[in-house]
């Protein structure tokens, strides 16, 4: 994930580089090759559901971590982070895989379903992935969803944390989670949009 999510950004800074500064110009874009070429060549794995998709770590050396992380960049974001186009085969592979529980960081329980992290218990999800799912998805009930399942799951403070116990929201790792606040704002604001584009047809 944050190989592609370095090569987005460097490729939207090409554009960017002053005409006297060529050997730079030249420098990123021979980087942007190279990662594209990696990924190519060793990122694009047979996943364990049989699938082609995308491994979370490659070492280049043959060895490979199947999973994906809560933390932004992060597999499922790519096409929030402009890394992937959505409807890619290869991205939707991975998004299938990832979001059962094939993926180890993947927990689905009573109060809610989605990624967790290695930094965080285990059966702990993570908001920001569950805001993540909504900002990836086409779909507005799916985006409503999630919005809800964040609101409902904050134990009454009010805030978004870090990580939630898919069983029981009363316990959280962080009281307020800052960027897990703003990611929940973002999905919000990506369904109001969505429902005033409706609005205006």
């Amino acid at each position: 994930g944050a190989n592609l999510f370095a090569k987005t950004v460097l490729k939207g800074l090409l554009p960017l580089i002053p005409a006297n500064h060529q050997s730079l110009a030249a420098r990123a874009q021979t980087l942007v090759t190279a990662i594209e070429r990696g990924i190519a060549k060793y990122a694009i794995q047979t996943l364990p559901s049989g699938d082609q998709g995308l491994a979370y770590e490659v070492d280049g050396l043959g060895r490979t971590r199947f999973m994906d992380d809560a933390n932004v960049p992060s597999l499922l974001s790519l096409p929030f982070l402009g890394a992937i186009a959505a409807d890619d085969p290869i991205y939707l592979a991975t998004k299938t895989f990832i979001l059962s529980r094939q993926n180890p960081y993947y927990y689905q329980g009573e109060a809610l379903a989605g990624i967790g992290s290695e930094h965080t218990p285990p059966e702990y999800v993570w908001p920001i992935a569950v805001a993540m799912e909504g900002l990836v998805a086409k779909s507005e009930p799916v985006k409503s969803a999630k919005l809800a399942t964040i609101a409902a799951t904050t134990a009454g403070t009010g805030q978004c944390h870090e990580g939630v116990h898919k069983d029981d929201p009363t316990q959280f790792t962080r009281t307020w989670f800052s960027w897990a606040n703003m990611t929940y704002c973002q999905l919000a604001l990506d369904y109001v949009r969505d429902q005033e584009k409706e609005v205006a047809l």
